[in-house]
């Protein structure tokens, strides 16, 4: 490890929000951003043609983050066209109803500044409602439970990764052959984690990044069964035919949380 670096030396980052209709939320995602008071920062929002007042939100901080706003082919597709527009060394994707942790990106960067070999982190992210306040914290100490012995192996059997609390180096991507698949509707970031894992293991930061929220209104509320199964695809694709017993376990993982989720859905009825 390197000794601590000067602020002069710490890496471009660029943070990509994919965003469509979320006028509710966005504002608090772009001050999450903004309000990091870090550089250099680029920031762009890829919107899917919001008809909702999102544009107007965008238009009203100038020059402070760019933004694109046309029919794009949802939000994998949205974020690989971010990820062509920018530039940064680092990459971090934040959802347009999620938002950054104070002081996350001084953290992500001295550690990635300090750790040259350093090629992808994940941080803690708690789950917070359509108010912001944190709840279903033991989905947050479950994952926090298996992030602490993170494996790759593991990772293949259950995705205990929180995305928004993902950052990466630009290279990794090149490396692994591109970055997300716009065949997935969920399960795109999953994808991209069991490649990222496979060719490098990822720093685990024990600190809050980033916060999910989990309006009921988004797509892992609403299209759980089709995410669990898009992951268990993901994971095969990735094996390719290797770890038969892994990914027996994934799919026995996927029936469990589908019954645990249709067992919570009808009590929240």
């Amino acid at each position: 490890m390197r000794p601590s670096v000067e602020r002069s030396e710490l890496p471009s980052l660029s943070i990509i929000t994919p965003s469509f209709n979320q006028a509710q939320y966005i504002d608090q995602t772009i001050r999450s951003v903004l309000d990091q008071g870090y550089a250099p920062l680029e920031y762009l929002v890829m919107d899917g043609g919001s008809i909702d007042g999102t544009v107007e939100i965008l238009k009203s901080y100038g020059d402070r983050l760019a933004y694109v706003s046309e029919r794009d082919g949802g939000q994998a597709a949205a974020f690989n066209t971010g990820l062509s527009r920018t530039s940064g060394e680092i990459v971090g994707w934040i959802n347009s109803d999620d938002f950054y942790a104070e002081g996350a990106f001084e953290a992500v960067s001295r550690h990635f500044a300090e750790n040259p070999d350093c090629e992808w982190l994940i941080g803690r992210c708690p789950i917070v409602d359509r108010d912001g306040k944190v709840y279903k914290e033991w989905v947050t100490r479950y994952k926090e439970f298996w992030l602490k012995r993170y494996s790759y192996r593991r990772l293949l059997i259950e995705n205990f990764i929180s995305q928004p609390a993902v950052f990466f180096r630009r290279r990794l991507l090149e490396r692994i052959g591109g970055p997300l698949d716009v065949n997935y509707h969920c399960a795109m970031d999953y994808h991209l984690f069991v490649r990222m894992a496979r060719a490098s293991k990822p720093a685990v930061l024990d600190r809050v990044l980033a916060y999910f929220r989990s309006s009921g209104d988004n797509k892992t509320s609403l299209a759980y069964a089709r995410s669990f199964a898009e992951e268990l695809d993901a994971a095969k694709r990735v094996a390719d035919g290797r770890h038969p017993v892994l990914m027996f376990l994934h799919e026995v993982n996927r029936i469990k949380l589908t019954t645990v989720y249709k067992v919570l859905q009808r009590l929240a009825t």
